[in-house]
């Protein structure tokens, strides 16, 4: 059975921007996807977020849309509800995005949460329903 993964918006910002050291592991990710290799979920909220910091960053809107017509294919998109927001609320750890994006991971049967963010990699532990793992984890334990 193929893993099913859930993709944080720094993986996702990862690709768009070419940003590094987390690029290459987002690539590698994203083709995965495209190949069935894994299942990626990726929230549509994430899709938001990105598209406002990928402007920020200077990516013109034509270049964001075809990416993401481009991963539309790959991923599967998941919406942040009530049931995400309510969990976020009773096991808050001080960033509330980050725990409502885990909760949609959770919620959606996932069985990894792929993200760089040091504070949710912290929160591992053999406890975890899910396991947080960097990209670049992830990918050297598919090779």
């Amino acid at each position: 059975m193929k893993p099913k993964i859930f993709i944080d918006t720094n993986i996702l910002l990862d690709y768009l921007l070419s940003r590094q050291p987390g690029a290459n592991a987002a690539t590698e990710l994203l083709v995965a996807a495209q190949m069935g290799i894994v299942e990626a979920l990726v929230s549509t909220q994430s899709i938001l977020d990105a598209a406002y910091t990928a402007r920020k960053s200077g990516l013109d809107f034509l270049t964001f849309k075809h990416a993401v017509s481009i991963l539309k294919g790959a991923l599967n998109f998941v919406a942040i509800d009530w049931i995400d927001l309510d969990w976020a609320m009773e096991h808050y750890t001080g960033d509330f995005e980050d725990d409502a994006q885990y909760a949609s991971a959770y919620n959606s049967c996932c069985d990894y949460f792929i993200t760089r963010d040091k504070k949710l990699l912290g929160q591992n532990s053999e406890n975890s329903p899910l396991c947080v793992i960097t990209a670049e984890d992830f990918v050297a334990q598919m090779k």
